[in-house]
């Protein structure tokens, strides 16, 4: 009361109190500004209740709070901010806060502009409060590998976030005056020799053949010990005529050239395949993360990664979903029931039982039952079900394959599966 106008003391004095919201918005205000808002709205003959309500509108400022802000004293200097103490918030608590709305965002501003990271920008918010990205762009909810960029964004409270993305591999552009015939450098070059190679084109393709179907045969015959199986896993990897969307990179690779570095691995330098089982270890473990996927786009290699996460144990590499963002994708009944095991109880509102439950798990972690790797058997079994009826995959059936069906946290499942086969 001591911060309250004098003139306004003498009103309550008679009976005519604000509620206690009200008097907290009315005494955090400079003496002046209550005068201003008393002048219009103090009681007359006519009416002599003073309308609480519109007094503390009328004093009511937006805050920004000293916690919120990533610049330091330098830059709040440079831009005139004085911060002013909450004189009812909890002692334990840094209450501190200014008014002065435009100051305290363009020293976020500025602050953000001096620390964009590598790959960074700073991008605009929408009307529902979400960074607007550039386009083609795709969020990246999990671990950001180091291809991904980064966008610098002020929320709503004017607090500093930022998001990661990845775009798109460029195409390459054509080269100018290709005609995309298939001629070679030696037709243009002149006319060359026109005797006949000592194996015709025919011939090339019956060795093709015959080298196939005896390679086929060994490996299916001839003994073959399991480090040697290995590494022959990882040369089929890296061979042409396999294409892979990888989770890991989210690049397609047809041709698997980016897949031959972890086969080129086992190889000496005289080009003979040679490799300890660290080297083989390493190769295999940095192929399987980039052919395993569980992100819901055109990389997710279905349940057989699930199967893959559940027989290493990916589940405790999953990070911490106790998030906002996160919680905020569950409905009241699942939210709700996130509040097993932990002192949070659920609230009237799910705002603010989502609140609490961010707060426990702030320094905790949280995994939702849905993100867990243990597939569906019911799921699983029509998948080896349709896999022995047919005896090979069909890309054709990859619509209706279980498989294929929409997971939630696909991409915490992704990153939690590529920490467990590092």
């Amino acid at each position: 009361l001591a911060n309250v106008l004098p003139a306004m003391l003498d009103h309550m004095a008679r009976g005519d109190m604000p509620n206690e919201s009200q008097l907290r918005t009315i005494a955090s205000a400079s003496l002046e500004d209550q005068r201003q808002v008393w002048k219009k709205h103090k009681p007359s003959k006519a009416d002599p209740q003073v309308s609480w309500w519109s007094v503390a509108q009328g004093l009511t400022k937006t805050r920004m709070y000293a916690r919120d802000a990533s610049f330091g004293d330098d830059l709040a200097q440079a831009y005139g901010i004085a911060w002013v103490e909450d004189l009812f918030a909890p002692a334990d608590e840094d209450s501190r806060y200014t008014t002065d709305v435009e100051a305290f965002l363009g020293a976020q501003q500025e602050w953000m502009t001096n620390n964009l990271p590598r790959k960074g920008m700073l991008v605009e918010v929408n009307g529902w409060g979400q960074p607007e990205l550039p386009k083609k762009a795709e969020r990246v909810y999990g671990k950001p590998a180091k291809s991904d960029c980064t966008a610098m964004y002020l929320d709503r409270d004017g607090k500093v976030q930022s998001v990661h993305y990845r775009l798109p591999e460029a195409k390459k552009a054509k080269a100018k005056g290709d005609s995309g015939s298939g001629t070679d450098g030696a037709d243009d070059a002149g006319i060359v020799s026109a005797s006949r190679p000592d194996v015709t084109r025919k011939g090339i393709e019956m060795i093709g053949d015959l080298r196939t179907d005896a390679l086929h045969e060994a490996l299916a015959r001839a003994p073959i010990e399991d480090d040697t199986l290995m590494a022959l896993l990882v040369l089929a990897f890296a061979g042409q005529n396999v294409s892979v969307a990888s989770g890991a990179r989210d690049i397609s690779y047809f041709g698997a050239a980016s897949l031959g570095e972890h086969a080129a691995r086992l190889f000496n330098p005289e080009g003979v395949l040679e490799f300890d089982m660290d080297e083989l270890r390493a190769a295999v473990r940095s192929l399987l993360i980039d052919v395993l996927s569980c992100r819901e786009n055109r990389s997710n290699s279905g349940i057989v990664a699930r199967v893959a996460g559940d027989a290493i144990g990916a589940d405790d590499f999953l990070a911490n979903m106790g998030s906002e963002e996160f919680l905020s994708c569950l409905s009241r009944s699942a939210l709700e029931a996130s509040c097993k095991d932990t002192p949070v109880l659920p609230r009237q509102k799910v705002k603010d039982t989502r609140a609490a439950l961010v707060e426990h798990f702030r320094e905790g972690r949280f995994v939702h039952p849905a993100a867990l790797f243990a597939p569906d058997r019911a799921k699983l079994s029509s998948w080896l079900t349709s896999k022995a009826a047919t005896g090979e995959d069909n890309p054709g059936e990859h619509a209706e394959d279980p498989q294929a069906a929409e997971d939630a946290g696909g991409a915490e499942r992704e990153d939690a599966f590529r920490e467990a086969a590092e």
